[in-house]
């Protein structure tokens, strides 16, 4: 299980390997984050019936491709929601990109250390000994 915006998602599950669930659902596409075990999600899209070949024929697959590199680095996480509608869903979606937030922070966000700061820290733990 993954939390994505206020939302729980099965997954995330390497795409190629993938087991899509048999009810409508909103998905996320998903990269490997740069620590491990961890994710973000590159889109969120819904279907009535997902399927791996649906995912290929996606009109945004190749440009996760590319940011991923390989299929081998795309993951798939699945928010079901049975019965539901097309509009449903799509409501859903927009929520998601609205709420969403990366757990990571990039590099030049003002809490990140400082290159002198992180040497300083390596010296000093090194002269402990």
């Amino acid at each position: 299980m993954i939390t994505l915006g206020s939302r729980s998602f099965a997954g995330p599950f390497l795409a190629p390997l993938w087991s899509p669930p048999k009810a409508a659902a909103v998905y996320a596409v998903m990269a490997p984050g740069w620590r491990l075990l961890t994710f973000r999600a590159l889109d969120f899209d819904h279907a009535t019936e997902l399927t791996l070949n649906s995912l290929r024929q996606h009109p945004k697959y190749a440009e996760w491709l590319r940011i991923v590199g390989t299929e081998w680095n795309l993951y798939i996480a699945t928010h079901e929601l049975s019965f539901s509608t097309d509009a449903q869903r799509a409501a859903v979606v927009k929520e998601l990109g609205r709420e969403y937030r990366p757990e990571f922070k990039p590099l030049n966000a003002p809490e990140a250390p400082s290159l002198g700061t992180l040497l300083l820290a390596q010296a000093m733990r090194n002269n402990k000994g």
